[in-house]
Parts: structure tokens; sequence; C-alpha cells
């Protein structure tokens, strides 16, 4: 492999910088960190997220629910920035050395998993088991009561559907790193484990929020008293319907890039028409 003008000019200069591992780890600890800024400001203008959110409240500990978020976020910074360091000094901006240290960005992102798993009371463990738990419930489709805490299932389902493609390129990253002759931080491969595979995992984060948009509106219909502001639950179907967009988008694209006119029987030219008169086409 060393060498070879094909592996050379496969890379391009971002991606012998920051590899696809890297990407998709660098977005996920901006994620934590872009959350702490969020509960800042709304801290300054005296917004108690926790409190719209049903998070319960702590008295063990005198700290504002940002600072934490801060100190989780520089937790599982410091690591990132050492293992790119640690990454550039190894493979000195050269394709074969990139593509043969994958391994590194690769744990980076096993101890991230790992970080939110791991029972340490530094790291905000109440923060983290709460994550997990609304995780769980919303990855069927669930929603809880407005009592116990519905915007806070919302507000998640809606940065995992923002985190769809990061999501698709987090399989792909471990589908190119266990198969047999490939490399994580080679060109990413969509096509990894099937030409649906990728697509259908993108298509989750919207299928969450079509059923929870589909249970807020049975929820409506089926009150016999109904709330204030809810008249007969018309936006909880609109919302569903700007959801359910999403996946035109989501199978054109998947046909267009595993183009085959023996199996779709339409040119490439009718499917890229299609795709552009979806809806999330200009989303």
């Amino acid at each position: 492999m060393d060498g070879d003008p094909a592996v050379e000019s496969e890379l391009d200069t971002f991606s012998l910088i920051l590899p696809l591992p890297y990407r998709i780890a660098f977005i996920l600890v901006l994620g934590v960190w872009a959350w702490g800024v969020n509960l800042h400001y709304l801290y300054l203008l005296k917004i108690d997220v926790p409190a719209l959110i049903k998070y319960p409240t702590r008295s063990s500990s005198p700290l504002p629910h940002h600072q934490r978020t801060y100190a989780l976020a520089t937790t599982i910074a410091l690591p990132l920035i050492l293992s790119l360091l640690f990454f550039w000094a190894l493979t000195r901006g050269r394709a074969s050395s990139v593509l043969a240290w994958d391994i590194i960005p690769q744990s980076y992102l096993f101890l991230l998993f790992l970080a939110f798993l791991i029972p340490y009371k530094r790291l905000s463990p109440n923060g983290r088991y709460r994550f997990l738990t609304t995780l769980k419930r919303i990855s069927i489709g669930g929603i809880a009561e407005t009592q116990d805490g519905k915007f806070g299932d919302i507000l998640l389902a809606d940065v995992l559907t923002s985190y769809a493609k990061v999501l698709g390129d987090f399989f792909v990253s471990l589908c190119m790193f266990f198969t047999a002759g490939r490399s994580s931080t080679d060109k990413p491969d969509r096509g990894c484990g099937g030409q649906y595979i990728v697509p259908i995992i993108i298509s989750i984060p919207s299928l969450i929020r079509l059923r929870q948009c589909l249970i807020e509106y049975m929820r409506v219909r089926n009150n016999p008293q109904p709330m204030s502001g809810q008249g007969w639950g018309g936006q909880h179907l609109a919302n569903a319907l700007k959801y359910s967009s999403a996946f035109p988008v989501i199978i054109l694209s998947a046909l267009q890039r595993g183009y085959d006119p023996n199996k779709i029987g339409l040119s490439e030219t009718g499917l890229f028409r299609l795709w552009y008169l979806s809806p999330s086409s200009y989303i």
C-alpha cells in the first residue's frame, strides 16, 4: 500500500488531516459543547430549562447545569485533541499511514461511547442516565406525557434528526473498520454493508419523530377534555407530514447511489428529477 499512486490520489487533503472517524467524533463533541452553550444562554435569560424538560433537581451539587455540561464536554474533548495530535504525529499526512492507523480514531469513538455508560460521578452521572433513558424511550418512537418530560423527548428526537447523517457515517466507519482489507480512514464507502443499510439508519430519526407526532395526535383526539390551544390536533398531523417528507429523498438518494437501470426501470435523469421535486430536497 505504501507509495501506491492510486491510494495517494483517493484521499484529499482534508481527509488526510481529519478522516471520517475524527469528523464524526468532532461533531459529537461539538454537540455537547453546543448544549452547554444553550443551557448557559438560557440560564442568563432566567429560563429554567431543567424544569421545562422535567429534569430532577439536585441538592448535592451547587453548580448550574451548564457548568456540569461544560465539564463533561471538556472531559471528552481533551482525549480527542490528544488522539488527533498523536494521529498526526504518526501519519505526517501520508495516505498510506492514515489508512494503516485507523485504529487510533476508531478507539476514540469507542471511548466516547463508553463515556456515556461508565458510572463515574464526576462525569454528570444524572445527566448521562437521563440521556440514556430518554434515548431508550424515544428509540421506539415513544414520547412521555407532558408532566413527565414530553418536551425533553421531542428535543432529543429533533437532535437525532439533525444528526441523521452522522449516525449513517458512524455505521459506515464501523463497517469499513471491521471489513477485511478496508480502513475506516479511507474514502467513505456508503454502500458498505449493502445499498440500503445506510439509508435505513438515516431514516430512523425521522421515523421516531413521525411516530411521536402521530401519538400526540391520537392523544388529542382521544382526550375527552381537550387542553387549551390543542385544537383538533392538526398541528401534529402537519408535523407528521413534514417528517414523512424526508423518506422520498432518502430512498431516491439511495437509488441514485446504486443506480442500476435494469432493476429500477427509470433513467438516472428521471431519478434526479424526482429527487429535485421532493419537498425535503429544499429543506
